[in-house]
């Protein structure tokens, strides 16, 4: 009886004609870009404030990384 199983689920997917992807279904949020800062600067407060918005762009960008990546293994 072991013998058959793998015979039948060779013809069970020869039955199929056409290869059909899905399509993830991925929030539209995600796949907008992060804002990125285009500050000049002057001082050094300015680069510190520069820096922030850096690290608060790449925490965006991470953000949905992680979500899409969730969204596919699923």
């Amino acid at each position: 009886m072991r013998f058959l199983i793998l015979p039948l689920l060779t013809f069970l997917t020869a039955c199929a004609t056409e290869t059909t992807f899905i399509k993830p279904d991925i929030p539209p949020e995600t796949l907008t870009p992060c804002p990125i800062s285009e500050r000049q600067v002057k001082t050094v407060n300015e680069l510190a404030v520069l820096a922030t918005e850096h690290l608060r762009s790449a925490t965006c960008a991470n953000g949905k990384i992680e979500a899409i990546a969730e969204v596919l293994a699923s």
